[in-house]
């Protein structure tokens, strides 16, 4: 799917692109979406602004149309650094919603679309950077480095709700990922840590259909190179906000993302004839199906028993090109 595709499905309402004085020859594209971050987004885009580079960056910064101060901060932060900044300002009717939950997808690809430089980084506009080299240390890796399709660094988490902090943290490989790995999400690094080479000229439809869209984006860059874990880089902010424990509901719909997501992987790699990333998929796939029923058979509960042993074997079995997991 290329730009003219995306909006010709998605876009309901046009972008309002703000002006700006970002000159050419741009080699990074920093992306930063953000909704309802008031408290939040300056940090984010002052740690940006704050990197020291000996090449030329630009930030296109994505306002998901808050009902906060956030569009506010943005347009002042736009018309105070036009040389850097190219702000879009979305409109409501345009956002998408996957599995009956409103998404930022639309956001996050408008702004993939429009980057300009050769290498891309990711920052949400409630995290930030503490290292001003991190761009310039993961370009130069790169740029040394062919064989390798992105890099990545560490990061920490800073509950905003310390009653949070028993919660489960997030994991980081701290190694090199081979391309196996990536293609079959066995490691996923977090997206706003990485800087990836921009080598995709068009986007797969499916990944706009899930909510896991950094695991899918991940899995695809696999395909291009592996991924390298730099030491030398100071960990980022990943904020972790109010959420306490999920409830029932939202754990179901957190594990129906994560299936939707490989079962969208799987029927992408089965158009490509990529029988090698396939194969990864499904094991993968056939892995949480697998887990899920154990769960449901330790709890005795029957029907979801027999509702996902039929999912399972559905897979299993899978030979047709429409494979798709009915909920």
């Amino acid at each position: 799917m290329n730009f003219e595709q995306f909006k010709a499905k998605y876009q309901q309402t046009e972008v309002d692109h703000y002006p700006n004085k970002v000159p050419g020859g741009i080699l990074v594209s920093v992306l930063v979406q953000t909704y309802n971050h008031e408290f939040y987004i300056k940090r984010c885009l002052d740690a940006i602004l704050g990197q020291k580079t000996n090449f030329e960056f630009e930030i296109l910064l994505g306002e998901d149309t808050s009902s906060d101060n956030t569009r506010k901060i943005c347009k002042e932060y736009a018309q105070k650094y036009p040389e850097k900044f190219r702000l879009f300002l979305h409109h409501p009717s345009n956002k998408i919603k996957v599995l009956n939950v409103t998404t930022g997808n639309f956001n996050a690809f408008y702004n993939f679309f429009h980057a300009r430089g050769k290498f891309v980084a990711f920052c949400e506009g409630d995290d930030y950077w503490t290292d001003p080299k991190k761009l310039q240390k993961q370009v130069d890796f790169l740029m040394k480095n062919s064989d390798f399709v992105l890099c990545y660094h560490w990061f920490e988490e800073k509950f905003e709700v310390q009653s949070d902090s028993k919660n489960q943290y997030l994991e980081q490989p701290e190694k090199d990922l081979s391309r196996e790995e990536l293609i079959g999400l066995l490691y996923h690094p977090l997206l706003s840590t990485t800087c990836f080479r921009n080598c995709l000229i068009d986007l797969p439809e499916e990944i706009m259909e899930v909510i896991n869209v950094d695991s899918f984006l991940l899995s695809i860059l696999g395909n291009f190179g592996k991924a390298r874990f730099l030491e030398n880089i100071n960990a980022s902010t990943y904020r972790r906000h109010s959420g306490g424990v999920w409830t029932e509901n939202e754990k179901e719909i957190k594990l129906k993302s994560k299936i939707l997501t490989f079962e969208k992987l799987h029927f992408f790699y089965i158009q490509q004839e990529n029988t090698e990333a396939q194969l990864f998929i499904k094991t993968r796939l056939l892995n949480i199906l697998k887990a899920n029923l154990f769960c449901h058979i330790k709890t005795g509960d029957i029907a979801n028993t027999i509702k996902v042993t039929r999912k399972y074997l559905k897979v299993k079995n899978l030979k047709s090109r429409n494979f798709i997991l009915n909920f």
